[in-house]
């Protein structure tokens, strides 16, 4: 609790510069903004800023900078161009954060409405004393816990999140954010409180379907990773079937199944990703999951088909990222701006569905279009220096998001590439194994003059509830059919092989 407290009170004490610069005169002040207040007192916004830029272009002029920056903010926002202002005053809180931190709620305000309000995350991850009331310290917290936790700092991520209060519109966010922290510090069993609470607040507050079923997953998964497989797969299962969320929580529920030595219950879920509705879906460790429940239940035919149908449906999806992997993060982004924007692209669907509901992808669109916009409306007034200034400023940033969301993009296609290859390539190596096991099982048949046979269970007639319909699979997939698969294999091994496949 002390600890909490003191990192509270260093992250509200402002950094003070180790030099003071010497106190500007009031006749130096007259000189360096006198003409530019004549401008603005007269209405002449556009010349008042071009004083400004000029200003800010002068090295011997540094000790007002960050005003001129400030000031210049101001004028943009008057002349309705939000995106420049919240450059502006970005770089005013990185050139003194201390002269011009009272502007840091107007940065903030401008930031949400151009969808960039995450360039401001690296200032108040250093300084959250720019605060001027609690609902802005709440909002600069959250969106400093961000940052570091994008840098791995997730302690301090920790303590700036316990300064979000419950009032605050990024509660329900904040303790979200929390929960993941929690988890990457592998407690994962403190994590799952806060994410109930996000779920709990986000739902009363009206969060979307996205956030609700984001946060549900965190809290199946924090109980996967402290090993309670059930409560794992009861919140898994909580993930309705319309949900783009949906097929994922599938294939991890799976996992507790297999944890819990539920090999029925692991092949029914994974039944829903063989079926030719998600067939172009990446979900390889899906197959190879399928296989070694058949593996373990000694069903090595079954099993040895599985792989050769893996390998014939993975090998052309390896392709695919192997020519993606080859093109520039500039490109990948164009080609999944497209697929937003339009709905279509010549991303595979593998590839197009990781971004195109994710939050950060879709921020960065928004911003990149505010920018672009903006843009257009500079070249309007590009006889004006401060437009050049300003166009400078909104490319580069613009520049920074394609980078940064293209190189995500890129970085994954080629992970899955490389995880890709190399399960092609072990799968010949699980198909020896399934040989080398069904070989043993022949040699016991060869001692014993017979094959062994497997533990004998009692076949029970499924019952469905009154609003059920059950019938047996009949080797063609439905619509309306995914989702609901049940299977009951029994083992074909022999209860010494059995016990040896679940050593292995």
């Amino acid at each position: 609790m002390h600890l909490l407290r003191l990192l509270s009170l260093l992250l509200l004490w402002p950094m003070a510069a180790l030099g003071q610069a010497p106190v500007p005169t009031m006749q130096e002040r007259e000189a360096a903004f006198g003409a530019i207040n004549t401008s603005m007192l007269s209405g002449h916004l556009t010349q008042a800023a071009d004083g400004l830029v000029m200003l800010i272009a002068e090295p011997t002029q540094a000790v007002f900078h960050a005003e001129a920056y400030a000031r210049l903010g101001k004028i943009f926002t008057k002349l309705e161009l939000p995106y420049s202002a919240l450059m502006a005053y970005e770089k005013a809180l990185r050139t003194d954060a201390q002269v011009v931190g009272g502007e840091a709620t107007l940065a903030l305000e401008l930031g949400e409405q151009v969808g960039d309000a995450a360039v401001l995350e690296p200032i108040f991850a250093g300084n959250l004393g720019l605060a001027q009331d609690d609902l802005s310290r709440s909002r600069m917290a959250y969106l400093a816990a961000r940052e570091n936790q994008r840098r791995g700092n997730h302690a301090v991520a920790q303590g700036m999140l316990q300064m979000v209060q419950a009032n605050h519109p990024n509660y329900p966010e904040a303790r979200a954010l929390e929960g993941v922290v929690l988890s990457l510090q592998k407690r994962y069993e403190s994590a799952i409180v806060p994410l109930q609470i996000a779920l709990a607040v986000g739902k009363a507050g009206g969060r979307d379907a996205l956030f609700m079923s984001t946060v549900r997953m965190n809290i199946a998964r924090a109980y996967y990773s402290a090993e309670n497989f059930p409560k794992a797969a009861e919140h898994w299962a909580q993930i309705p079937r319309e949900d783009p969320l949906w097929l994922q929580a599938q294939f991890e529920r799976s996992w507790a199944h297999f944890r819990m030595e539920d090999m029925s219950g692991t092949l029914a879920l994974l039944h829903n990703h063989e079926s030719p509705y998600f067939r172009e879906m990446y979900y390889p460790e899906a197959s190879l999951l399928r296989i070694y429940a058949l593996f373990l239940l000694c069903k090595f035919p079954d099993a040895s088909r599985e792989i050769d149908a893996f390998q014939t449906r993975y090998t052309a999806q390896h392709s695919t990222l192997l020519e993606l992997a080859a093109q520039p993060p500039s490109a990948l982004f164009a080609t999944m701006r497209a697929h937003v924007e339009t709905g279509s692209s010549d991303l595979p669907p593998s590839v197009a569905a990781m971004y195109a509901g994710e939050e950060r992808f879709n921020d960065s669109l928004r911003a990149i279009r505010s920018a672009e916009d903006e843009l257009a409306r500079l070249r309007n007034v590009n006889a004006n220096p401060f437009s050049a200034y300003a166009a400078q400023w909104l490319d580069t940033r613009r520049q920074q998001l394609i980078t940064a969301e293209g190189g995500r993009i890129s970085s994954k296609v080629r992970a899955m590439e490389a995880e890709l290859g190399e399960m092609l390539r072990s799968s010949n190596m699980s198909k020896l194994d399934m040989l080398q096991m069904e070989q043993r099982l022949y040699e016991q048949a060869a001692n014993l003059g017979a094959i062994p046979e497997g533990k004998r269970q009692v076949k029970r007639r499924i019952r469905g509830r009154v609003y059920e319909r059950i019938w047996p699979w009949q080797g063609e997939y439905w619509a309306d059919e995914v989702g609901y698969y049940r299977i009951d294999s029994k083992p074909n091994c022999p209860a010494g092989l059995q016990q040896g496949l679940q050593q292995q």
